[in-house]
């Protein structure tokens, strides 16, 4: 079982809603969200075992998406071509970079568990992992909430290493940054995070972030890739100077076009900046490497093949030779665009009708990109929520992700996204999901 709610003494279930109800404004205070009729009055909670399981499966499921890429190519442009994406899809993209584990600094699977068995339903791979900076807060603040309350106590809850913490480790180590380099987190104003549009706000908003990389012993600022600019000596500016090292977190995929962008690639291209990650580990988050992890079974040690076999839904990129199994197929399977993310484009079987299933069918096979992946029926996460608009608690039982997240293959941290009560059945923070943190129970 993922979440111990039910496993709980009824009086440290009352506990720990009561703490929950008197704090959830400071816990949610700055956390970005897109919902604006809810707030959990808790976080989930699980064991450390767990938590570990769910680590080393996101560890492994990593190292087999890399392996497969490897059997069919070696650089970075070769993984676009065999990955039918087109030259300019990817922004920044080094065409001859070698594929090295260096590309796997950072990751976050997103685990569905069905009957509490974990499935990998998609796994990110880049710098630009979101969530980290919220699920760490989150975490702290409720246990902040949560002290000095006997029966909380006895529990002996603790957070998970932070995610935040870890990165930055991550950085330091691909980098080789040292206190005499010139840090800066790069975030676009033209996402989909909530708020980013605003630069200067979003400047305020991660003063923490930036607070905490100072803390570790980094010369930290944040900075929208819009604002940044190169100098007479082609070094890369932000608006107290020159940096020297970037950590990327935008999605390097179908950003508009900037002075600001065209600044940063040009540094990178002429190696005035270093940064992290280079944009080619997004290649490795396409969806249709899971179908390759299936494609590949026989080629896999017996232990990798039990772990795709037990943990990945079973996987296949859509053509035209499989349209009429998939149209029979419509309550055991998800339609998927394997080049975006985000949950846009994806289509539960299940939850549409046959002539909406056959649409959206006819509609991927006509645009290619997409794959068809056995449906996962999500366990639910027994949440108690309070209405932002009545002040009223509630109870409901909802579906959710369990995102891990590992830098330079360091597990820390995992970012919790539930959905709220009524909504459908995508767990997407863009589709109104709201997010948390973790703790867990020795």
């Amino acid at each position: 079982m993922t979440d111990l709610w039910h496993q709980l003494p009824e009086a440290t279930r009352t506990a720990l809603i009561a703490r929950g109800t008197a704090s959830w404004r400071e816990v949610y205070d700055g956390v970005a969200t897109h919902n604006k009729e809810w707030r959990p009055l808790r976080p989930p909670i699980m064991s450390v075992g767990m938590y570990e399981s769910l680590t080393d499966i996101s560890a492994t499921v990593a190292r087999l998406i890399l392996e497969a890429c490897l059997r069919r190519a070696t650089t970075a442009g070769e993984l676009r071509r065999a990955l039918g994406m087109p030259v300019g899809y990817i922004d920044l993209l080094d065409e001859e970079l070698p594929l090295t584990e260096e590309l796997l600094g950072g990751v976050r699977a997103d685990i569905l568990l069905s009957g509490g068995t974990p499935y990998v339903v998609e796994a990110n791979i880049d710098s630009a992992l979101g969530g980290a900076h919220d699920s760490d807060g989150v975490a702290r603040r409720f246990l902040d909430a949560y002290a000095g309350d006997p029966e909380v106590s006895a529990l002996g809850l603790k957070a998970p290493a932070s995610a935040v913490d870890a990165r930055y480790e991550a950085v330091r180590s691909a980098l080789g940054v040292t206190g005499d380099d010139r840090l800066a987190m790069v975030f676009t104003t033209g996402g989909t995070y909530p708020g980013s549009q605003d630069g200067l706000a979003m400047i305020k908003l991660l003063e923490p972030f930036s607070e905490r990389g100072r803390e570790l012993g980094f010369d930290m600022r944040v900075f929208p890739l819009e604002w940044l600019t190169l100098d007479d000596a082609g070094r890369l500016c932000v608006d107290d100077g020159p940096i020297d090292a970037v950590l990327r977190m935008f999605v390097p995929q179908g950003m508009k076009p900037s002075a600001g962008l065209d600044a940063l690639g040009i540094a990178v291209q002429t190696r005035s900046v270093r940064m992290f990650t280079a944009t080619a580990s997004w290649l490795l988050a396409s969806k249709a490497i899971l179908a390759w992890l299936w494609e590949d079974l026989s080629l896999l040690a017996p232990t990798d093949a039990s772990v795709v076999v037990g943990h990945v839904p079973h996987t296949e990129i859509l053509a035209g030779g499989l349209r009429d199994q998939v149209l029979a197929g419509r309550n055991s399977l998800v339609l998927k665009p394997y080049g975006s993310y985000g949950g846009v484009g994806v289509v539960v079987g299940p939850e549409v009708s046959d002539q909406t299933w056959a649409t959206a069918v006819d509609t991927a096979l006509s645009e290619g990109g997409y794959i068809v992946q056995a449906h996962v029926e999500v366990d639910r996460l027994t949440m108690q929520f309070i209405n932002l608009e009545t002040n009223e608690p509630h109870e409901a039982d909802v579906p959710f992700c369990v995102a891990p997240y590992l830098f330079a293959g360091t597990p820390a941290g995992a970012y919790l996204r539930f959905t709220v009560p009524n909504a459908g059945p995508v767990v997407n923070v863009g589709q109104g999901a709201l997010t948390s943190g973790l703790l867990l129970l020795p």
